[in-house]
């Protein structure tokens, strides 16, 4: 039988899902049904994004501590984005929940399960980023190598080196992002690679690796208070 298709309409501020046939619930048993029919051949982009420091923030106190964040090690994670736009095979609103994603196997021509995320609300002709997991052979590795402190002049100095391999047989571009926790006033000294502040407290780095080759980014930031 065909799959049973959901009717979107607005309403007030929020959108209803109506079921266009019934759907049978035996005793004491639990149904899903699909929300949306499949969407295929979306156009995505996919990003690899090295964070260890993303939960660190500076929360309105001085962190002068050298040992704190000082090494950090932490899996390259692999998210993809799409528009969710009618030249994209989509262009509807999108309610909260699971989200799966398949991927066409050239090898024997099936579709392989890549990957699956939870997404809020999402209108139409609005972006969707979704977390796929981890990188399998990128690995990123970052650790401190210099620190001063002039608690006189209130100046404090930390050096970060962070290391990038790669073990694809093709190079790929990594997005490196920073969080800068110790005070709110900081600068970035001596940056080895091209970087923008995406927020007041963050910065970013991207990188391309070689197949099967390392970068390497070093930076220095400076602190006052």
């Amino acid at each position: 039988a065909p799959a049973a298709t959901l009717e979107e309409r607005a309403f007030f501020e929020y959108h209803l899902y109506t079921l266009q046939r019934p759907a049978t619930l035996p005793d004491q048993s639990t149904r899903q049904l699909q929300l949306l029919p499949a969407a295929q051949g979306l156009s995505c982009s996919k990003e690899l994004v090295f964070a260890p420091t993303l939960r660190q923030a500076f929360h309105g106190h001085h962190q002068l501590d050298q040992d704190y964040a000082r090494y950090q090690q932490g899996d390259v994670e692999v998210y993809l984005q799409f528009e969710n736009n009618e030249d994209n095979a989509l262009g509807v609103p999108l309610p909260a929940g699971r989200i799966r994603v398949m991927q066409a196997d050239r090898a024997d021509d099936s579709l392989e399960f890549i990957g699956e995320d939870v997404i809020d609300h999402t209108p139409r002709n609005e972006e969707v980023r979704i977390t796929m997991g981890n990188a399998f052979d990128v690995v990123g590795e970052r650790r401190q190598t210099d620190f001063r402190i002039d608690t006189r002049t209130r100046n404090l100095w930390e050096s970060f080196e962070i290391r990038l391999r790669n073990h694809k047989p093709e190079a790929v571009e990594i997005t490196v992002l920073e969080s800068l926790y110790r005070t709110a006033n900081w600068a970035i000294e001596d940056a080895s690679e091209a970087h923008v502040k995406e927020r007041s407290d963050r910065i970013r780095f991207t990188v391309t690796v070689p197949p099967d080759g390392e970068s390497v980014i070093r930076y220095t930031a400076h602190y006052d208070w």
